[in-house]
C-alpha cells in the first residue's frame, strides 16, 4: 500500500470507498482525515448541509505510524455513492481545494472513467451465491480491458484504498502482493468493487417502476426484479442459475484465462505462532492478478471476473492442483481434508523448504509460489562479510613493494547492511531455527552454517594490497569458508580506493617537453598514465591500432621526474621506430637505444633520467643485467608478447623493478583471458590473484560457460587500470574502413589436393585422428596442409623455386589477387597484402612482379634487418617510385608500421583470430589516414576456410567481451564435427 501523504488529525479531507457486501449499488464513499469530516465535506461543496448533520462511523484503515503499518479506527462520514456521485464527478482536477487530499480527487477521476462506461453500455448483469442457498443479483461493469483502470489502479494515493480488510464480507478482493498484503484492499481490486458499485446504483435508478415492483414474476422475472429493485436477493425456483448467468456472462464479457494454483507465504503473528500458507488461484499468463482460495469456493459459476477477464473453471483448477501441490510438498496434504481448504499452518522448517528445493520443485511442476519478499532476496537473511581495512608495510607508491604489503581484514555477520554482534549470532545458532526475530523483523538463519559462521565471527586475516584493492573494487571475495562472500572497505583501503577514483577522473595532462598537438583522447590518455603512476599503479593502456599509444607513452615519460632511468621494451623491428618517435615529440628526452654489441653491460650505465628502448630478445638475453636496475618506469610496447604467463620473457619482466608499469597494447585478449591475467600481472601483480585462482574463478566460468556475473566482475576489477577507445568512437575525421570477403573458387589440381589430404589424415582405420596431444598435433596440420593447398599447389608441394611462370593458373586465390591488386596499381593506388606463410610471400613477390609489370615487389618478414625494415616503411610512405604493393608477413609486420599510404589491405591467407587481422589492417587505417581503406580477406569456396570465415564473422564479439578464441579451438572438435568442417561442399562422399 502506499504511504498515506497526511497520517496526522487533522488533516486534509480523504476520501475512501467502503463496498457493500451484497448490493453493489449501496456501496458507500467514507469522507474522514480531519476532526469533523462532515464539515469540511460541506465547506468544500462535496456534501449538502443535510450531511452535515449525520452522525460519525468509525472506518477501519491501515495507516503508517512510526515506520509501519498499524490498525486505526479512524472517525469518519459514510455517505451513499448515489447521493455524492454527481457532485464527486464534477469535481475539477486543476482547480484544487486546500481543504481536499489527493485521494478526494483520485475518486473524482475514477467515477468519470466509470460513468463513461455506463453510458457507453459496458455493464452485464450478474448472479452470484451467497450464504444460506441465496443467490444476489447485480451489475457489473465491464471496462473491455480499459488500460487506464490499471493506471489509475498505480496511481491511486495510498488513503483512496487504506481500508482494511475485516472478514469474510471482503472476500471479493483480489489479493495482490505488496506491503500491507492481505490487511488491506488492492487499489485495483477496490476500483473494480467502485466501477460495479456504479454500474448497479446506475441501472437500478433507470428501471421502469413497473420491472421493479414484480419480485413474485416467475422465470427470469425474479432475477430481473432483483436487478432492478432494492434487494438483491433472489430465490424464486424459477430464477435462472448461477452457473447458467456466469456462462451468459463470460460469453458477454469475452476472453477466458486459465488459472494456477499459488501458494502465498506470509509472516506469523509472534516468533511463537505458525507461518500462514494462503491458497490462491492466479491467472496463468498475468500472475499479478490472483482470487484468494475463499472466493473460489464462494462461486458456484463456472468462470469467475479477474480483472477485465474470467478465469475458467475455477474449483476444478484449484482442486487438481492442491492434489499436485501435495504430492511435491506434504504439508499441503493437511488441507485436502477440508471442504473449503484457504490456508496451511506451517512449522519454520516447513516454511523454510519453501525458499529451497521445496519451492523450486512446487515451481517446475507449474505451481507458483510466493514467499514475504525480505526474506527471499537476501536483504533479510543472516550472512558473513569481511571488513577489509588497514595496511602494513611498504611505502606509498612503491610498486615494486606492492606484492610485499599485507592489509587486515575481519570477519562480521550482517543482515543487509545492519552488523550483528558476536552474542547476537551465538544466540541465534543456539536456537536451531531457520528463522528468528531481530531488532523487530523476521530473518533467515542457515541453520546448517550459523555454528561455523558463529565461530569466524572477530577473526582476522590478512591480504596483499593489491588483492585488497582488488576485492574493495568489486565487492566481494571467495573465501576459503564461505566460499563467494560480500565485503565492506575501510580505513587505508577505503582511502585508497577513494584517491584512486579520483585520479582516473582526472583530464588534463602535464605535457612537459611534449613538442605536439594531442588530441582531446590523447591528453585525456595521458592524464590517466600519469595519474594512475603517480600513486604507484600499474596501467593498461589498450587503445585501439592507430589512436597514438606510443605518443599518449612519450608524454609520460617526459613528465616523469628524472631520478631513476626508464625502461622501454618492444618489438626488435619497432625500437628504431621509438627512437625516433621520442625524438620527434619530445627532443628534450635522452633516449639510448640498449641493442647491439655496444649496449650497457652494468647497471650504473643506466644513467637517472635516460630513457632505454630494447627488445623482447634482449630483455631475455640481459635479463640478470635488466632485473638488477631500479628502473622509474617500465613500458612494455605490444605487450601481448608476454601473453603466455609462463614464458622466459613474461616471468622476467615481471621481475623487473620499477616505481611504475605501463603495458600497451591494442589486443589485450587475442585467444584467451589468461593472457589478460598475464598483461595485468605485470602492470599490477596480485591485482587479479594468483594465475591458477584467476582461471578456476573468472576464466572457465566465462570461457566455457558465458557466465555473466564472473565477466562483469572481472570488467569491474579491471576498469580502473585498463584505458580501452575505439578509433569509431574518439577519432570521427577518421575515414571509413570498409571490409569484404572476396571468394575464390578451387582449380581441379587444387581439388585434387584438397580432397587426398583430407582422405589421408583420416585414414580408413578405426584410430583416425588419433588421441590426446597426438590429435591436437594431427588437426593442425591437417588444417594447415589445407590451407597450404588453398593458397597454391606449389606452396603445399614444397616448390619454392617455381618460376613465376609455372605458377598461372593453378590457383584460384592467386587468380583472383593477381586480377584485383592489377587494378589498384593501374589506378595510381598503393596497397599492403599480408600473408603468414615465409614461402607463400616469396611466390607472391615474384608471381606479381611478373605479372604486373613492376621491377619487383618488397617482402618485409621475420627475416628483414630493422635498417632493411626502415628503408621499405620510408620507401613506401614518402617514394612516388617505389613499388605500389608491399608484402608484409603477418606476425612480422602486425605492429609498429605506420602505413597509412595505403588504401588497399589484402589478406590473401587467413590467421582466423579477429583481434590479429584487425591489427593487420591497422598499419594502414590509422592517425593520418585520410582515405578510405578497403579490405580484403581472401576465402575459398566451398572449403574449411568459408566455414571458419562465418563462424568467426559471428564470434565477432568475444573479445570485447573478454572471451577469445583462436586456431587452437578447432583441435577440440570431434571426428564428425571436423569432417563437416573441412570435407568439399561438392564432394558426394562424407569423407
Amino acid at each position: 500500500m502506499d504511504v498515506l501523504e497526511t497520517p496526522g488529525f487533522p488533516g486534509l479531507l480523504q476520501a475512501t470507498f467502503v463496498p457493500d457486501a451484497e448490493l453493489p449499488g449501496q456501496g458507500r464513499m467514507a469522507f474522514w482525515g480531519t476532526a469533523d469530516p462532515a464539515a469540511g465535506g460541506v465547506a468544500a461543496g462535496l456534501l449538502d448541509r443535510a450531511d452535515g448533520t449525520r452522525a460519525l462511523d468509525r472506518l477501519p484503515t491501515l495507516l503508517p505510524r512510526d515506520g509501519r503499518l498499524v490498525d486505526e479506527d479512524v472517525p469518519a462520514l459514510l455517505v451513499p455513492l448515489s447521493e455524492v456521485l454527481r457532485t464527486l464527478a464534477h469535481l475539477v482536477p486543476g482547480d484544487d481545494d486546500a481543504r481536499l487530499g489527493r485521494s478526494v480527487y483520485a475518486w473524482s477521476v475514477a467515477a468519470r472513467w466509470a460513468l463513461e462506461h455506463v453510458v457507453a453500455g459496458h455493464t452485464v448483469p450478474f448472479l452470484r451465491p451467497a450464504a444460506d442457498a441465496r443467490a444476489l443479483a447485480h451489475w457489473r461493469l465491464e471496462p473491455a480491458g480499459d488500460p487506464r483502470l490499471d493506471t489509475l489502479a498505480e496511481a491511486l494515493p495510498g488513503a483512496a484504498h487504506a481500508l482494511r480488510l475485516t472478514g469474510p464480507s471482503d472476500a471479493g478482493a483480489v489479493v495482490t502482493d505488496g506491503p500491507g498484503g492481505d490487511r488491506v484492499w488492492p487499489a485495483r481490486a477496490l476500483l473494480g468493487a467502485f466501477g460495479d458499485a456504479v454500474a448497479d446504483a446506475c441501472a437500478r435508478a433507470a428501471a421502469p417502476a413497473a420491472v421493479a415492483r414484480t419480485p413474485e414474476a416467475g422465470g427470469a422475472g425474479a432475477w430481473i426484479a432483483a436487478l432492478t429493485g432494492d434487494r438483491a436477493e433472489t430465490a424464486h425456483p424459477g430464477a435462472p442459475s448461477v452457473d447458467a448467468v456466469g456462462r451468459w456472462a463470460a460469453t458477454a464479457a469475452g476472453e477466458r484465462v486459465v488459472g494456477r494454483l499459488c501458494l502465498r507465504l506470509g509472516l506469523p503473528d509472534g516468533p511463537d505462532a505458525p507461518w500462514p500458507l494462503t491458497l490462491h488461484l492466479q491467472a496463468a499468463d498475468e500472475p499479478a492478478l490472483s482470487l484468494p482460495a475463499q472466493r473460489v469456493w464462494s462461486s458456484q459459476a463456472s468462470a469467475i471476473p479477474l480483472g477485465d477477464r474470467l478465469l475458467d473453471h475455477p474449483q476444478e483448477t484449484l482442486t487438481a492442483s492442491l492434489g499436485v501441490a501435495a504430492r511435491w510438498f506434504r504439508p499441503v496434504a493437511v488441507c485436502l481434508g477440508e471442504a473449503r481448504p484457504a490456508q496451511v499452518r506451517l512449522t519454520p522448517m516447513e516454511a523454510a523448504a519453501l525458499f529451497g528445493d521445496a519451492g523450486n520443485d512446487l515451481r517446475n511442476a507449474g505451481i507458483e509460489v510466493i514467499v514475504p519478499r525480505e526474506l527471499a532476496d537476501g536483504d533479510r537473511s543472516l550472512g558473513p562479510r569481511l571488513r577489509v581495512g588497514s595496511r602494513r608495510g611498504g611505502r606509498r607508491g612503491d610498486t615494486a613493494g606492492t606484492r610485499h604489503r599485507t592489509v587486515t581484514y575481519r570477519w562480521e555477520a550482517v543482515v543487509g547492511d545492519e552488523v550483528v554482534t558476536a552474542d547476537e549470532v551465538a544466540e541465534l545458532a543456539a536456537r536451531g531455527e531457520p528463522f528468528a526475530l531481530w531488532r523487530g523483523a523476521w530473518v533467515r538463519v542457515d541453520c546448517e552454517r550459523v555454528a561455523e559462521l558463529a565461530a569466524l565471527v572477530g577473526r582476522t586475516g590478512r591480504l596483499s594490497t593489491a588483492e585488497a584493492l582488488s576485492v574493495a573494487l568489486c565487492g566481494r571475495h571467495r573465501t576459503e569458508e564461505f566460499g563467494d562472500v560480500p565485503a565492506l572497505a575501510e580505513g587505508s583501503v577505503a582511502e585508497l580506493v577513494g584517491r584512486l577514483r579520483e585520479a582516473i577522473a582526472n583530464e588534463e595532462p602535464r605535457l612537459t617537453g611534449v613538442h605536439a598537438d594531442l588530441r582531446d583522447y590523447q591528453k585525456r590518455g595521458v592524464a590517466w598514465l600519469q595519474s594512475l603512476t603517480e600513486l604507484g599503479f600499474g596501467a593498461l593502456l589498450a587503445d585501439d591500432m592507430g589512436l597514438g599509444k606510443t605518443l599518449q607513452t612519450i608524454g609520460l615519460l617526459a613528465g616523469r621526474p628524472r631520478e631513476r632511468p626508464q625502461l622501454v621494451v618492444c618489438p626488435t623491428s619497432v625500437v628504431s621506430n621509438w627512437s625516433r618517435e621520442a625524438a620527434r615529440f619530445a627532443p628534450d628526452l635522452d633516449v639510448v637505444r640498449h641493442h647491439g654489441p655496444r649496449r650497457a653491460t652494468r647497471p650504473e650505465q643506466f644513467t637517472p633520467g635516460t630513457v632505454h628502448v630494447t627488445s623482447y630478445a634482449l630483455l631475455r638475453l640481459d635479463a640478470e643485467l635488466l632485473t638488477s636496475v631500479d628502473w622509474d618506469l617500465v613500458v612494455l610496447d605490444e605487450a601481448q608478447q608476454i601473453k603466455n604467463q609462463a614464458a622466459q620473457t613474461a616471468r622476467t619482466a615481471c621481475r623487473l623493478t620499477a616505481q611504475a608499469r605501463v603495458a600497451l597494447t591494442g589486443t589485450p585478449v587475442e585467444n584467451r583471458l589468461s593472457e589478460l591475467w598475464s598483461i595485468m600481472h605485470f602492470a599490477n601483480p596480485g591485482l587479479l590473484g594468483s594465475h591458477h585462482r584467476f582461471k578456476e574463478q573468472l576464466a572457465v566460468p566465462i570461457e566455457r560457460d558465458g557466465d555473466t556475473r564472473s565477466a562483469e566482475r572481472l570488467r569491474t576489477v579491471t576498469a580502473p587500470f585498463m584505458l580501452r577507445r575505439m578509433k569509431s568512437t574518439v577519432v570521427d575525421e577518421l575515414p571509413a574502413k570498409l571490409e569484404s570477403t572476396v571468394s575464390c573458387d578451387l582449380t581441379a589440381e587444387q581439388t585434387e589436393l584438397y580432397r587426398a589430404a583430407v582422405d589421408e589424415a583420416f585414414g580408413t582405420g578405426e584410430e583416425g585422428l588419433g588421441t590426446g596431444i597426438q590429435r591436437r598435433g594431427n588437426v593442425l596440420r591437417l588444417l594447415t596442409h589445407l590451407k597450404q593447398i588453398c593458397n597454391h599447389p606449389a606452396q603445399y608441394l614444397g616448390a619454392e623455386d617455381t618460376d613465376a611462370g609455372q605458377l598461372t593458373g593453378r590457383s584460384g586465390k592467386l587468380e583472383r589477387a593477381t586480377d584485383m591488386l592489377g587494378e589498384v596499381v593501374a589506378a595510381g593506388e598503393r596497397a599492403l597484402v599480408f600473408t603468414q606463410y615465409r614461402v607463400m610471400g616469396d611466390l607472391l613477390a615474384s608471381h606479381l612482379s611478373a605479372q604486373l609489370g613492376l621491377d619487383r615487389v618488397p617482402f618485409l618478414h621475420g627475416g628483414t634487418s630493422p635498417e632493411q625494415r626502415d628503408r621499405m616503411v620510408h620507401a613506401f610512405q614518402e617514394d612516388d617510385g617505389a613499388p605500389p604493393l608491399l608484402l608484409i608477413s603477418l606476425k612480422a609486420g602486425g605492429f609498429g608500421l605506420n602505413l597509412t599510404r595505403a588504401s588497399h589491405v589484402m589478406h590473401y591467407d587467413r590467421w582466423w583470430n579477429p583481434a590479429v587481422e584487425d591489427q593487420a589492417t591497422d598499419r594502414a587505417h590509422r592517425i593520418g589516414q585520410t582515405k578510405t581503406v578497403l579490405v580484403h580477406k581472401l576465402v575459398t569456396a566451398d572449403t574449411f576456410e568459408e566455414r571458419i570465415d562465418a563462424l568467426l564473422r559471428s564470434k565477432r564479439s568475444l573479445a570485447d567481451a573478454v572471451v577469445g578464441t583462436g586456431e587452437t579451438w578447432l583441435t577440440e572438435l570431434d571426428d564428425e564435427a571436423l569432417r563437416a568442417l573441412v570435407r568439399l561442399a561438392d564432394s558426394g562422399d562424407t569423407v
